[in-house]
């Protein structure tokens, strides 16, 4: 149940950290962060509204894209787990508040180990979540794949991660806290390849979203700060740590946040 009640509505109101009133957050599934209305995502922003004092008015499971295009128009005022890209930044305040590492997952019909080698591989079909971001290095990889179609667009991570199982696509890029219950879960995890085919690529910050129509400047930097101190008490790393293993937990939270 939300700890946050709607009867807060008018204190919200007068609330600079959300002067719009209560909040509805669009989620979409992911991993750890987000599935089934539970994960380490609805932990942080329902910790987030409770030290702001904002309440929740909703909390939607959406497809991707539609929750960016959500927030982009206001219907939705917060989105976690949102990769910070020029086009995203003209809509929403993204504050990050992990890093992780985009991983290459193979289905045993490709032969390559290389990025270069797997480029040519007949077989290769890649699959990509609607409205994703990985990276910049990983998406021109996509924008090149996809001039010569053999990009597979898959609704959900679900569908993503059947396709990759069955063969429909070859290779797809994900994230260890998203790919690790899969594979756990699959009788031939054993036959997927996992490989860093980008060794020398940063780890990518998953951000805060906060959406520029609901949100000042002033009144999104309310919530980054609560979020650094969030950072900074430990209570983020203790929010990860209830869904993932503890060397998971602490690699998301190597890098300092900023």
């Amino acid at each position: 149940m939300l700890a946050l009640l709607l009867s807060a509505t008018s204190l919200a109101a007068a609330n600079p950290a959300c002067p719009n009133g209560p909040l509805k957050i669009g989620y979409y599934k992911i991993g750890a962060a987000y599935r089934d209305g539970k994960g380490y995502d609805v932990d942080m922003v329902r910790e987030l509204s409770r030290r702001l004092g904002c309440p929740i008015a909703s909390e939607t499971e959406l497809p991707r894209l539609r929750a960016l295009k959500m927030l982009s128009s206001g219907q939705i005022d917060v989105s976690p787990s949102t990769l910070a890209s020029p086009d995203r930044l003209q809509y929403s305040w993204i504050y990050q508040y992990n890093h992780t590492k985009n991983m290459v997952l193979l289905n045993p019909a490709i032969q390559a180990r290389t990025l270069a080698a797997l480029r040519e591989d007949p077989a290769l079909r890649w699959g990509a979540i609607r409205g994703y971001h990985h990276g910049p290095s990983q998406d021109k990889l996509l924008e090149e794949l996809n001039a010569r179609r053999k990009v597979v667009i898959a609704t959900d991570e679900d569908d993503l991660y059947k396709m990759l199982s069955s063969g429909v696509v070859t290779a797809i890029f994900a994230q260890p806290f998203s790919y690790g219950r899969w594979l756990r879960e699959l009788p031939n995890a054993s036959q997927i390849v996992v490989l860093d085919l980008y060794p020398e690529t940063d780890m990518v910050a998953s951000g805060l979203a906060l959406s520029k129509a609901r949100f000042s400047r002033a009144a999104a930097e309310k919530w980054h700060q609560e979020l650094l101190k969030m950072y900074q008490d430990g209570s983020l790393y203790d929010i990860l740590r209830r869904y993932l293993n503890e060397s998971a937990a602490k690699q998301m939270m190597q890098k300092p946040l900023e």
